[in-house]
């Protein structure tokens, strides 16, 4: 009984809050459960999509300087002719499969074609050693963030929704797509989308 009264307590003030992040002008729309719903499965989805990639690219990245360190012993020019790198090119194709596996699913997760991903093949089986690392991990780094920041807004996305909030939901959706753009990179341009030639 007790559980109950706390959980209506709960509720009744997630929707006040609702109510009092909107506008003057979003006060007067209506509520829209199916917007709500579509709320409550994407975020949840666009949350895990981020954390999977992020985890992923900074596993890469990890993988990436483990088979360069290896590359010093069998890809040096003493023994290169030898070896020709061939374990430390196996890693670096381990690296690769990680972080194509992980963007491929933070992707699929996020319902969106990232203009930037998957990352080249070249920058773990041609790249000098080091370089690039730092930069896949702090990618993987903001794609955590991402994924933090979504679940946050994944919970006033839905009373938003729920309340007839719009224009506040959308900027709140907005805001999101925002977030993602600068952390992530555009989508790839469509036909639409693209620059008319002159």
């Amino acid at each position: 009984m007790v559980g109950e009264r706390e959980n209506r307590t709960a509720i009744a003030v997630l929707l006040l809050l609702g109510v009092l992040a909107m506008p003057g002008g979003a006060a007067a729309g209506w509520p829209d459960p199916p917007g709500a719903l579509a709320a409550a499965v994407d975020m949840p989805l666009r949350a895990v999509g981020s954390a999977i990639g992020g985890v992923g690219l900074v596993g890469a990245s990890l993988v990436a300087l483990a088979g360069d360190a290896v590359a010093v012993i069998d890809a040096n020019r003493w023994t290169e002719p030898w070896l020709r790198g061939t374990a430390s090119g196996v890693v670096h194709r381990g690296a690769l499969l990680v972080s194509s596996a992980s963007t491929s699913a933070l992707e699929a997760l996020r319902g969106e074609d990232i203009e930037r991903l998957p990352e080249a093949h070249a920058a773990y089986l041609s790249a000098a050693p080091g370089v690039g690392r730092l930069d896949t991990a702090l990618t993987g780094g903001a794609a955590l963030r991402l994924a933090a920041g979504d679940l946050l807004s994944w919970p006033p996305l839905v009373v938003l929704r729920l309340v007839g909030a719009e224009q506040t939901a959308d900027r709140l959706a907005a805001s999101r797509h925002d977030a993602r753009v600068a952390t992530l990179g555009p989508s790839p341009l469509t036909g639409r989308d693209a620059p008319v030639s002159r």
